[in-house]
């Protein structure tokens, strides 16, 4: 699978205030060891699994803010990653992460990547 040429995070207001005094991405080892991304600029809120976890977990809206990732150098694809192949160990999990995904445009990296505020992105107003 070929890089694509940009990379994106979308976020909720708590993420984007954190990335702000940071000026990058960076893993969450209590939620995840690594930073997930995705290749589409105006995701679907299934798709890109971000509905897995907001609506039953969290107060807050995850796709309130992109990020553009400025350096794809350590990103790779989650499909053949050895994250992947790790949590496929435990099927019924790996399962419920993708049925309603779309994993062919999720990329993830381990390590802190610098990212941009996109200024021109405006949510859709409906889900």
């Amino acid at each position: 699978m070929s890089k694509p040429e940009r990379l994106y995070h979308f976020t909720c207001i708590d993420g984007h205030r954190y990335i702000e005094t940071t000026g990058a991405l960076q893993p969450q080892p209590n939620c995840w060891p690594f930073i997930w991304l995705t290749s589409e600029a105006d995701p679907d809120f299934e798709a890109t699994g971000l509905q897995a976890f907001s609506v039953s977990t969290l107060d807050c809206d995850r796709t309130e803010y992109r990020y553009i990732v400025t350096d794809l150098t350590t990103c790779r694809p989650w499909l053949g990653s050895p994250e992947r192949i790790f949590v496929s160990g435990n099927s019924s999990f790996l399962h419920a992460l993708e049925q309603f995904g779309d994993p062919e445009h999720w990329w993830i990296t381990t390590q802190p990547v610098p990212c941009l505020l996109d200024e021109s992105y405006r949510k859709a107003a409906t889900r």
